[in-house]
């Protein structure tokens, strides 16, 4: 199934975009990184880009960084398109208000998401119209939400073997992660998956993952996009074996494996990694990486490149306070709208044959700090075939979860250093028994 609906020439929806207008980018984290590439691309020059870290960073390239008080110095900002490059939707929205305010001159700055989407979505149905394959690297910066856009599911249905059922026909949801093992080399602070407050250390085994997989790929039609997170997915000495199933695995388009990248792989896995329908995606932490750690990084990417296994390197400086599962008191209103605008609706992501919504929510029920409400979950085991494919549908409609009313990008979103490291509590053993633990009912 391809889609074949007609798309503006990148220049056609340049000059909506921009006018004659020269972009300056606020934010040169992995958003402003991934615009940039685009606009250098496409052949647009920048004006000059803009962080608060600006000093640490220098430059991308041959494009400046400035503070942001350069704004103020600016002496035609009407030549300007200011576009917010940052991915958390709670995070932009305070500070494309408080440029506004302070800079009314260069009018309501322009979301990144919103250009970079509009732009690349162009590029790369003609690149498909021409017989190319998607740069899933570019595709990776793009968009959150990138199982809805039109040329990456193009592009996964191309890459993919058919489906078990036609396209379209099943539940709502294309695009999810499963969450392998949450053991880790880090243990960061602020990990969204909680990952340093587990009891015991667990493994799903190569059978668990393949079976939830497939009830999900049966129940959905086509999954375009599957993830494959952790804690640190290369401590699972079975995942070349994982990745060999789903890669034989009818219905599935791209498998987006996440790393840190401190563990150097064997020629087993690198040969796997080097896949065409995986995109690897490494995070870099940079000074936050323990030293010796930091050694494995350059090691596993220098590996990477020996095999010419394709990856894109994701730079993270900062990353949000999601708290620890604090009773916020919040009302149905204030999730409603914090879980509208948040990016981690996008992950809905699978453990021990449950779905989750985010992985907030996940560690929160397996380590007894959130409700495993059976309306907010959906248990793999208990439910197949139609019943499996309306519970999915059913769960891709909430517009809100308990988790919300813990987590604190819903009240009051806090930058903090990315991988920011606490003390290790104790050696934790592996956890023996597999069981999956089963959602209980509880309030909405």
């Amino acid at each position: 199934m391809g889609l074949n609906a007609s798309q503006p020439a990148p220049t056609t929806a340049i000059a909506h975009l921009l006018g004659h207008r020269r972009p300056i980018i606020y934010g040169a984290g992995s958003a402003g990184r991934h615009l940039l590439k685009l606009f250098d691309a496409l052949g647009v020059e920048v004006a000059g880009c803009v962080d608060a870290h600006a000093e640490r960073i220098g430059a991308l390239g041959a494009t400046p960084v400035h503070p942001p008080e350069r704004l103020g110095r600016i002496a035609n900002p009407q030549a300007h398109a200011l576009i917010v490059a940052i991915n958390a939707e709670h995070v932009f929205d305070a500070v494309s208000a408080q440029l506004a305010a302070q800079y009314p001159a260069f009018g309501t700055p322009l979301r990144a998401r919103d250009v970079a989407a509009s732009l690349a979505e162009a590029r790369c149905q003609r690149r498909l119209d021409g017989g190319g394959a998607l740069d899933l690297g570019d595709c990776m910066g793009c968009r959150p939400d990138i199982g809805a856009c039109p040329a990456f599911r193009r592009g996964a249905e191309r890459a993919g073997t058919p489906a078990p059922r036609p396209v379209g026909a099943g539940a709502g949801i294309n695009d999810f992660a499963y969450f392998i093992t949450n053991r880790c080399t880090l243990n960061c602070t602020h990990c969204v998956e909680a990952l340093p407050h587990y009891e015991q250390h667990y493994n799903d085994s190569v059978d668990d993952v393949l079976a939830a997989v497939a009830k999900l790929v049966a129940a959905s039609g086509f999954v375009h996009r599957l993830s494959i997170t952790g804690g640190e997915i290369l401590l699972h000495r079975d995942l070349p074996a994982i990745l060999d199933g789903l890669l034989a695995m009818p219905g599935i388009g791209y498998i987006f494996p996440y790393t840190s990248g401190t563990v150097t792989p064997g020629p087993a896995l690198l040969a796997r990694l080097a896949h065409p329908r995986i995109a690897l995606n490494v995070s870099d932490y940079g000074e936050h990486t323990p030293p010796r750690l930091r050694e494995n990084f350059d090691a596993f990417i220098a590996a990477l490149e020996r095999g010419k296994v394709a990856h894109t390197v994701l730079t993270n400086k900062v990353w949000l306070d999601m708290g620890h599962f604090e009773d916020l008191h919040l009302d149905p209103a204030a999730m409603r709208a914090s879980f509208a605008k948040c990016v981690f609706t996008n992950c809905m992501t699978v453990s021990r044959n449950v779905l989750y919504r985010c992985p907030h929510q996940l560690a929160g029920v397996q380590q007894g700090r959130l409700p495993a409400a059976a309306d907010q979950c959906v248990d793999l085991n208990a439910l197949s075939g139609d019943a499996l494919t309306e519970a999915l549908n059913r769960f891709a409609r909430l517009d809100y979860i308990d988790a919300c009313g813990h987590c604190k990008l819903s009240d009051s979103p806090r930058e903090v250093p990315a991988a920011l490291q606490s003390p290790r509590r104790r050696t934790i053993r592996l956890a023996v028994d597999r069981a999956a633990p089963r959602p209980t009912r509880g309030a909405p």
